[in-house]
């Protein structure tokens, strides 16, 4: 006879091991395990179908997933809080113990241990028979979430008990995409809140004209340029010769890398694969077919890069030791429009400091390119271009940067002193850097920091390697050894639950500073669209020496559809 009832799931989201139920008059606690999954499905199938009995959870993602593993896959009348605590209050992601504290409840009182036992226990929901503790706290999580449904009607600035339709119809809308996205949220971004993080199926309900997401990505690509150059007979693997030559649609969208030695076979990198550029085995670069491509492209900088006027293609020599150009690398440049609409709320929503990390190939100037392009509608940017890679080569940088400025770099040794000279000078409100790599760099940028200014800029390698790296470890903050006392020797090893049968170990390993950027985006190569999003970069550093996990964000997309995805 209960119209409303809430439900919480266990052993989620891999399997489905206990059900809790709670009404008014108390809570159901099913053991999926001991019971036939069919017969529990068959049973509980008409409940989650009923449009007459609204159906209460927190967070849906994992308990739709946990559901769907003993076959409830139609769902109406839900309603997860959490959204409704967006609603409320705009906190996106609070827990349940968070929404109690909104409400004035008291929290779940063996919340945080039970959770702790398990993280080290992943099977505890699957093992048999259920400890009776274990079985109450699971009864009081759907007991709490039931009597928090009520105290929204006392609550002020609460929506009473008349929800409005849209929460409900945006449950059941998150419910759905839980499960076509394996769990993944929907996120979206929100104008009128400072791009503030929000989720999609809400706000593209209560107020559609706020909503920002990513679009389906616009592929600006020259690489018709770059294939020009080479001998006819190895251009013909690269292009339709029924369409006037056009590049091949994977060419197109993945040609990465061409590569070219004196007195051996020519070939191309493309979808990380490696394609001979000529079935000829005999066919082999002589010295006169690379310079000739070495001279119609622009002359060598002391780091050995060139690149083609308006382009952004990077052609890199490789020398002999008399200084003579024997082999090429011909790396394809590649502007997408869209590309950074995964960072909006880091870029346009805060003034912190954003490092594009990952391993060379995996697009990490792709995304700076068009990160400029974004912030330079709203600020004064200025692109120091070391290679000229950001804006191309020439003295009219690529359109792809915006209304941003470029200053060029003379010799990879000046870099640094260009840093603090575009400060000096020019009055930037972000300066862009496209790969910091030396000890002088990362110096400059503490520099160009502590002047107020924002910096957005790349490295290679990631979070951890950057942790060991002696000469960039500065730009999170700087490594450095203690020693302890006896008394904080035992107060640091009682933290780390570490034993002292060994004795005390009375050397710390912590951080030195702030670090000079806020924020980390973790590339990975040959995954261009699962971005790993590290906010906080001072408690990841800490968290790394302390030899524990880190929080990391993972935001996806669908380069050919709209939408965000996070993973927590």
């Amino acid at each position: 006879d209960d119209t409303v009832c809430a439900i919480d799931c266990k052993g989620v989201p891999e399997s489905l091991d206990v059900i809790q139920i709670a009404i008014q008059t108390g809570v159901y606690v099913i053991d999926c395990i001991r019971l036939d999954f069919g017969h529990v499905a068959k049973c509980l199938q008409p409940l989650f179908e009923s449009n007459h009995v609204l159906k209460l959870l927190h967070d849906l993602h994992e308990d739709i997933l946990g559901l769907e593993t003993i076959g409830i896959c139609d769902f109406e009348s839900l309603l997860d809080t959490q959204l409704v605590a967006e609603h409320c209050w705009g906190d996106v992601f609070v827990g349940l113990n968070g929404l109690f504290q909104k409400l004035g409840l008291p929290e779940h009182p063996s919340k945080h241990g039970t959770k702790h036992v398990m993280r080290d226990n992943s099977d505890l929901w699957k093992r048999r028979p259920l400890q009776k503790e274990y079985i109450e706290y699971a009864a009081l999580d759907a007991g709490l979430l039931l009597k928090a449904y009520y105290q929204f009607a006392t609550k002020d600035g609460g929506p009473g008990l008349d929800f409005p339709s849209a929460i409900v119809e945006a449950s059941i809308a998150r419910a759905r995409a839980a499960s076509a996205r394996k769990g993944m949220r929907c996120i979206c971004f929100d104008k009128a809140n400072n791009y503030s993080m929000a989720s999609l199926e809400l706000l593209s309900i209560i107020r559609p004209q706020d909503v920002v997401m990513a679009d389906v990505l616009k592929h600006e690509c020259e690489v018709a340029d770059l294939i020009n150059l080479l001998p006819v007979d190895l251009q013909k693997k690269l292009v339709e010769e029924s369409l006037d030559n056009r590049p091949t649609a994977s060419v197109k969208y993945s040609l990465c890398d061409i590569v070219l030695d004196v007195g051996r076979r020519p070939w191309c990198w493309i979808k990380n694969e490696r394609v001979m550029l000529s079935d000829d085995l005999e066919r082999i670069m002589s010295r006169d077919e690379i310079d000739d491509i070495v001279s119609n492209i622009g002359g060598f900088g002391t780091d050995n890069r060139a690149g083609l006027e308006k382009k952004l293609h990077r052609i890199s020599g490789m020398r002999d030791r008399s200084g003579n150009i024997v082999g090429l690398t011909m790396r394809v440049g590649r502007w997408f429009q869209g590309n950074a609409a995964m960072l909006i709320d880091l870029l346009l929503g805060t003034d912190k400091s954003v490092l594009i990390l990952g391993e060379p190939g995996c697009g990490k100037t792709t995304i700076v390119r068009e990160v400029v392009r974004v912030l330079s509608d709203y600020h004064n940017v200025c692109v120091v271009d070391t290679s000229n890679e950001i804006a191309g080569d020439g003295m009219v940088p690529h359109p792809c940067i915006g209304y941003a400025r470029r200053m060029m770099v003379p010799s990879l040794d000046l870099q640094a002193q260009i840093m603090v000279e575009c400060v000096q000078n020019h009055t930037p409100h972000v300066m862009v850097i496209d790969e910091i790599g030396r000890v002088r760099e990362v110096e400059a940028a503490r520099t160009v920091k502590q002047r107020g200014v924002r910096i957005i800029a790349s490295a290679h390698g990631d979070l951890r390697s950057l942790v060991k790296n002696k000469d960039l470890r500065g730009l999170i903050g700087g490594v450095e050894s203690v020693t302890l006392g006896d008394a904080a020797a035992k107060e640091e090893a009682k933290r780390k639950d570490f034993s002292f049968s060994r004795g005390l170990n009375k050397t710390k390993v912590q951080r030195m500073g702030e670090p000079t950027f806020d924020t980390i985006v973790e590339l990975r190569r040959g995954n261009h669209h699962d971005w790993r999003i590290v906010r906080d970069v001072a408690a990841a550093v800490d968290s790394i020496l302390d030899g524990r996990k880190y929080k990391a964000q993972i935001r996806s997309r669908d380069p050919f559809k709209e939408g965000i995805y996070l993973d927590m």
